[in-house]
């Protein structure tokens, strides 16, 4: 496999993965939902972009993914490595 490569050249901005940021953010969420069912305040229930201190996914430590151009590829044939 040392010269398999990916078909759609596109790489994510900044960090590695959102797993680590997902898990965190849904975890505070089910926190909060489950305390507002604990005290019947179901008037007060977050909705899906509460402003935790998970919240908000442009929070996360990866920010987006880009196509690269054929000039970034020449440059660096790495960037499309598996």
């Amino acid at each position: 496999m040392s010269r398999s490569y990916k078909k759609t050249p596109i790489i994510g901005i900044g960090g590695y993965s959102d797993k680590k940021d997902k898990q965190q953010y849904n975890r505070s969420f089910r926190h909060l939902t489950r305390d507002a069912i604990r005290k019947e305040q179901f008037d007060m229930l977050p909705e899906r972009e509460f402003n935790g201190q998970y919240g908000r996914n442009w929070n996360f430590n990866k920010d987006g993914k880009i196509y690269l151009t054929k000039t970034a590829i020449l440059e660096n044939p790495r960037l499309i490595e598996k």
